[in-house]
């Protein structure tokens, strides 16, 4: 089950119990999340048939509906709303943020059902990086700040329950140096509508400084070596040439002389 539908159900099973509860006179008041440019709806249930339905959001109006008529929608909402006469429930579609608000229904078949609504970004993958601190290694979980909704987040990690263990906060975790770095940790964020999860190598927590440092040394081995190689087979070379020239010098006789 998604965390859209999750939320989605468990405001319709409240809906029933709240709509029990209206026959007391009890009003009901329901939070509600939607994605910008996505749709929610809201959800209502009512054992008796609806005659009439009417749709406030802050007191104006959103649409309106009698039996035998059709619905009459408001602006800024024509064209982006649906209204379910039969259950009543109200769905928006492209959300913005100017759609935050109380929504209220009004009908004598429910009584007075009142949704707040808050209109979230999309969430985006969360960014992983780590720091080291003597023999810990500590990996952070971030969503950028600009994130509309970020102080409702949560924050679960895939990893070895041996190799993690949690920071100061629920979007870090602590693994010690000396563990196997090749494995992977994954964390997944996750908003009242949605998750996201993205994954990191420990071993790239490694500072880059000691890769470099062990290939520092190859160089310093093989160019000392192939000089001395071309340096003998130029040695080499040479000698050769002057034992050619001198076995091609004339002699010269005690006669010449």
């Amino acid at each position: 089950m998604t965390a859209g539908s999750a939320c989605g159900w468990a405001a319709g099973v409240l809906g029933v119990v709240c709509l029990a509860l209206q026959f007391d006179s009890i009003s009901c008041h329901f939070p509600m999340f939607g994605t910008v440019n996505q749709s929610v709806t809201f959800p209502v249930s009512s054992s008796a048939p609806f005659t009439e339905i009417m749709w406030t959001k802050n007191r104006d109006k959103v649409l309106e509906w009698e039996a035998g008529s059709s619905v009459r929608v408001f602006p800024p909402f024509v064209g982006r709303v649906h209204l379910d006469t039969t259950s009543g429930s109200l769905t928006i579609f492209n959300l913005t943020y100017s759609d935050e608000a109380d929504y209220k229904l009004d009908s004598l078949s429910s009584g007075d059902i009142l949704f707040t609504l808050k209109v979230i970004d999309p969430l985006p993958s969360p960014t992983l990086n780590c720091t080291l601190a003597a023999e810990d290694i500590t990996v952070n979980c971030r969503i950028p700040e600009s994130y509309n909704f970020i102080q409702h987040l949560n924050y679960s990690w895939n990893c070895f329950p041996a190799l993690c263990k949690n920071g100061s906060n629920m979007s870090e975790v602590v693994i010690k140096r000396n563990n196997d770095l090749s494995q992977e940790i994954r964390c997944t964020v996750n908003s009242p509508l949605s998750k996201q999860t993205s994954l990191l190598v420990l071993a790239t927590c490694v500072p880059a400084e000691n890769s470099r440092s062990r290939f520092a040394i190859i160089p310093a081995v093989v160019i000392p070596l192939v000089a001395g190689v071309i340096f003998l087979a130029v040695q080499k070379r040479f000698s050769a040439m002057w034992q050619r020239n001198r076995e091609n010098r004339p002699q010269l006789t005690g006669a010449s002389r």
